[in-house]
């Protein structure tokens, strides 16, 4: 490909930016709790494989699908002066285990996360739906008398069952 035909390939095509991502719903969070979200990545799905050996040589198969990851998927917001999403983060966690009292919600989750990718318009252009969300860690935020202003950043982790991809 010469650069002229490159040229004209990214032109048509353009190229994903990493910061053109929205997360629309996150469990009991929704677009109206302003999630002021950092970092999150897209997540990866495998198929496993089976070698059947025949006459000295593997074949491979193709076998069941796996989500590496899908117990720790990683999310990082920036926090809101009043640390509301850490509190409704801190009373989703209670609401799974609750320390006080060992009850939680130990069934099946039912909670849905909604991952969308944008266009350059910053319209959606693919949308993941996390199915079977729940909450495993409300991380750490440091603090710091010395620091010259930064904004405080919430590293939250999920887990969940599986996802599914569709095109907005």
């Amino acid at each position: 490909m010469s650069i002229q035909e490159f040229y004209n390939a990214a032109q048509q095509k353009e190229f994903a930016r990493l910061f053109q991502f929205k997360v629309r719903t996150l469990g009991p969070f929704t677009e109206d709790d302003l999630l002021y979200v950092e970092t999150a990545s897209l997540p990866d799905k495998t198929i496993n494989n089976t070698q059947l050996p025949y006459y000295g040589l593997d074949f491979n198969i193709p076998g069941t699908v796996s989500y590496p990851g899908s117990e720790s998927w990683a999310i990082t917001f920036r926090c809101d002066e009043g640390l509301n999403i850490r509190n409704k983060m801190e009373n989703y966690t209670k609401e799974i285990f609750d320390d006080e009292t060992s009850t939680g919600l130990y069934g099946v989750p039912v909670e849905e996360a909604t991952f969308d990718l944008l266009g350059k318009d910053l319209k959606p252009v693919r949308r993941y739906t996390f199915i079977g969300l729940y909450p495993v860690s409300c991380g750490t935020i440091e603090y710091n008398i010395g620091d010259k202003g930064e904004i405080a950043r919430l590293p939250l982790t999920f887990a969940y069952q599986y996802y599914r991809v569709s095109n907005v």
